[in-house]
């Protein structure tokens, strides 16, 4: 019994991991958009790169590196990546981000040992066994925080990982504090835009007791908002009693809520 029971378990264990493979099917991803699944073979040799897929009915397509957004093989994935020096080549992704880690073949190899450093935005770096320190520090100067570790001798090649993980936590952190202090911005442009709506509608206004006294205020509000300081209550209850008698009133008091 205790045979039979792992007899099953063990040709269970093997369908099991027949069904994964066949599950995990290679594909490419054309520059249109398409999804095409099949058999993929990259073709890497000549000045022109392609890259092939053979569907189930033994259709073959061929597409150059300029058509190709991405293709899976084994379950890797691969991108065209454009380099200074070898114009655009197929690269095995190893490790995803702002900044992502990308091997490719070297000359006259078949295996993927080469290291490409490449940011979002375009710049790429292939990762030297000589200078390793002077070319890195100035490629990753955007960061002056893991650059200077770099620099320092503190992070050398073998820490590749780590230096990427750095500067992509980093220019997450930048790009943080650049959107709040643009939100930040905004607000007070809309805080600003408010209060000058307010003050050309008591210009527009018939002349009452107080309506200097109210100009001034609103003013004064307005460059703090602009500043981003606070507005003391003395003022907002002094304009809010300079207008009390008058058709404005709601006005303010819109205007002063967006205080809060």
């Amino acid at each position: 019994m205790r045979n039979f029971s792992f007899i099953h378990i063990f040709f269970f264990l093997l369908v099991a991991l027949a069904c994964k493979c066949a599950n995990a099917q290679d594909y490419v991803v054309t520059t249109k958009g398409d999804t095409l699944t099949g058999k993929v073979k990259p073709l890497n040799f000549g000045p022109d790169k392609k890259v092939q897929v053979t569907d189930e009915n033994k259709k073959k397509t061929t597409l150059a590196i300029f058509q190709t957004k991405a293709f899976s093989l084994k379950g890797e994935t691969y991108n065209p990546v454009r380099t200074t020096d070898k114009g655009y080549v197929f690269m095995k992704l190893n490790k995803a981000g702002y900044l992502s880690i990308y091997n490719f073949q070297l000359e006259n190899q078949t295996n993927y040992d080469g290291v490409y450093l490449l940011k979002k935005d375009g710049h790429g770096i292939e990762v030297p066994n000589l200078s390793f320190k002077k070319m890195l520090t100035r490629f990753l100067a955007d960061c002056p925080i893991v650059a200077d570790r770099v620099d320092n001798g503190e992070l050398g090649k073998k820490d590749l990982e780590t230096i990427v993980d750095e500067y992509n936590h980093c220019i997450d952190n930048k790009s943080h504090v650049q959107q709040v202090a643009l939100a930040a911005k905004e607000e007070q442009l809309k805080g600003s835009a408010t209060w000058t709506a307010l003050e050309d509608k008591v210009n527009a206004q018939a002349d009452f007791p107080e309506k200097a006294n109210a100009l001034d205020m609103i003013r004064e509000i307005k460059n703090k908002v602009s500043k981003n300081e606070k507005v003391p209550n003395f003022l907002t209850e002094g304009l809010k009693n300079a207008v009390a008698e008058t058709p404005l009133k709601d006005d303010v008091y819109n205007a002063l809520k967006q205080l809060n």
